[in-house]
């Protein structure tokens, strides 16, 4: 069973990705790099509220989902592949608007799952709730769906 880390300060990415992908994936959270040193994750999930940035070396996963606004961060991680996603322009993973309840996600440029296939750019309209989460985090927890070849919309 492939492993997924997530790394964040809070657990509910972890167990929301959990609740629905738990029999395809072992996930387990960390809230510092070095608690993915010694399990490296086929993917590494890396949370907006992600803390201590120093160790970010140490880790190494096939495949990393980073916050776009963390370039440092982008860079420390050793992963084969990364996938950006945040508000900006240049990341993989953007929204192209944001109405009542629900919000245009944007891919922006091809990428590969965790299984090796491919994702072509496209656009997604999904139900999204501003209450319960941040467009980050929202993006975020889309983006390892996508990683983790799940269907959206």
């Amino acid at each position: 069973m492939e492993l997924v880390g997530v790394w964040s300060g809070r657990a509910a990415l972890a167990e929301a990705l959990e609740a629905r992908l738990g029999r395809q994936y072992t996930f387990f959270s960390g809230a510092h790099p070095g608690e993915f040193a010694l399990r490296p994750p086929g993917l590494l999930v890396i949370a907006p509220d992600a803390m201590g940035l120093a160790g970010a070396g140490v880790i190494r996963p096939r495949v990393a989902l980073v916050p776009g606004d963390s370039v440092d961060l982008a860079g420390r991680v050793r992963a084969a592949s990364a996938v950006s996603y945040g508000l900006g322009r240049r990341n993989t993973l953007t929204l192209s608007s944001l109405e009542g309840g629900s919000v245009s996600v944007a891919l922006q440029r091809e990428l590969m799952t965790l299984s090796g296939a491919g994702v072509e750019r496209q656009e997604w309209v999904l139900p999204y709730d501003r209450e319960r989460q941040s467009p980050e985090e929202f993006l975020c927890l889309v983006g390892a769906l996508l990683l983790l070849d799940q269907q959206l919309g």
